[in-house]
């Protein structure tokens, strides 16, 4: 497994290098038509969400129990489909023929049938779909290679119908454009890339701008202090997408790192003494943080690749996958390095 040390980036440098030469050698191979006849089925795709919130306060800053309970009883399908899709989508990053099947196999059908276009009954439902859109858009992102042409008329216009319908929810000025916004401009931009459309790239292009102006110049993000005792947690949750949006923009010639001088910069350097060192957040955010607080996923495999210069120990044990990620970042980066 990847470990963030200045050693690990050099050496996972060297590897990304040579199984992109691997993966290269698969760009453009399409999965036989009979290839997907050993996958498991796909379950029902689901159209309408409805999804309770977890918090028991106002603020999002204290989590109930018995609602957290509800909540991940409604979300328990929709964690399998994401999950296995990405699952299979890593496999497939390594030119796994029978992997790449099945995975496209589950997103044309949910796509076939609409998947979370139906109603969406609490905003905990329009955020729980916004992330699995950025889960599944990434990991297109390494399923697409093997896609056929009718897949691909099925699963591409889906994704940009659902990068719009997500979208619409943030029109509402009563909506909050805190860490939610950020992931929601992932998913756009993630959706722009599998699918080609520039008008999803200009609309997350929009959103990291926003980010940008929001990152102080101390690195902490205003809407993110007010969580009270999860404020770096929520840290934690913003850098994710950003991160990962940055990448993006490089596989496309853009670099976003540069941003308002340096903004990203600031919010990972904030981000990670606060891992390093909570009490710097507790005295940012006026309340004792929550610990031990969750150093989320990706962000620091990626950034550490990135600019190992930057990063210094004792490094937090970020895991290098997440659902909401697509699967292994370091499988998305080898993606992204084949398409360059």
């Amino acid at each position: 497994m990847f470990g963030p040390t200045r050693g690990g980036s050099i050496r996972t440098s060297r590897r990304i290098a040579l199984v992109c030469a691997c993966v290269a050698a698969w760009c453009g191979s399409v999965v036989p038509s009979d290839a997907a006849q050993g996958c498991e089925e796909p379950p029902a795709a689901i159209r309408d969400l409805d999804i309770p919130r977890f918090y028991a306060d106002k603020q999002g800053s204290v989590v109930s129990s018995e609602q957290k309970a509800l909540h991940d009883n409604a979300v328990e399908p929709l964690v399998e489909f994401v999950r296995e899709v990405a699952a299979n989508s890593d496999k497939a990053a390594h030119g796994n023929l029978d992997a790449a099947a099945c995975g496209l196999l589950w997103v044309q059908a949910w796509a076939k049938d609409g998947a979370y276009l139906g109603r969406m009954e609490q905003p905990q439902a329009e955020y729980q779909r916004k992330w699995d859109l950025a889960g599944v858009a990434l990991a297109y992102l390494k399923l697409r290679r093997y896609a056929g042409i009718e897949q691909r008329r099925v699963i591409e216009p889906w994704l940009m119908q659902l990068a719009d319908a997500t979208r619409a929810f943030f029109d509402d000025p009563g909506h909050k454009r805190n860490n939610q916004w950020y992931w929601q401009g992932l998913a756009l931009a993630a959706t722009a890339i599998g699918t080609g459309s520039e008008r999803h790239w200009g609309l997350a292009r929009q959103v990291f701008a926003d980010a940008v102006r929001d990152i102080q110049p101390d690195g902490t993000l205003p809407m993110e202090l007010e969580r009270a005792a999860r404020a770096l947690h929520y840290h934690v949750f913003a850098v994710t997408p950003l991160v990962v949006m940055a990448e993006l923009a490089r596989s496309r010639g853009e670099d976003w790192y540069a941003l308002g001088d340096g903004a990203l910069h600031r919010l990972v350097g904030v981000t990670l003494r606060g891992l390093q060192q909570p009490k710097l957040f507790d005295d940012l955010a006026k309340q004792p943080q929550e610990r031990p607080v969750n150093p989320g996923a990706g962000w620091l495999q990626l950034y550490s690749l990135r600019f190992a210069d930057r990063v210094s120990g004792p490094l937090p044990d970020v895991k290098p996958k997440h659902r909401y990620l697509g699967g292994d970042v370091l499988q998305l980066a080898l993606a992204l390095g084949a398409r360059t």
